[in-house]
């Protein structure tokens, strides 16, 4: 039992010697909504696992206000952490990630016309 609980307490602190810390390319007291326009077409193929971030986690935009606080994966059109097999990313328009990995993933995209800005406070 003693060996057992070592290798388990051996498997965390590897785990955890591994982990890296988020880049916050976005801090906002703006609700998350108005980063940009939800994309219904993407937000579909991010539920499938077909759109999204490369490295969940990696990049993210903190949202801290009292309305519509969270915590978004980003991604660039360019490819910055993106994975897009489908190539269905734009250059010019920033991607960022609500629930992803799941099947409620929705994907609002900044850069694109009519697209509201959050102003980083």
């Amino acid at each position: 039992m003693a060996k057992r609980r070592l290798l388990l307490l051996a498997a965390a602190v590897a785990a955890a010697g591994a982990a890296h810390a988020s880049e916050v390319v976005l801090t906002s007291k703006a609700p998350y909504w108005e980063v940009g326009v939800r994309d219904d077409g993407l937000s579909r193929a991010c539920s499938l696992n077909q759109f999204g971030p490369l490295h969940p986690g990696d990049l993210v935009a903190r949202f801290t206000g009292k309305d519509g606080s969270a915590l978004l994966d980003v991604a660039k059109g360019t490819g910055l952490n993106l994975r897009d097999p489908r190539h269905l990313a734009k250059p010019k328009e920033d991607y960022f990630f609500r629930n992803v990995g799941t099947t409620s993933c929705e994907v609002l995209v900044g850069g694109r016309s009519g697209a509201k800005k959050a102003a980083a406070r």
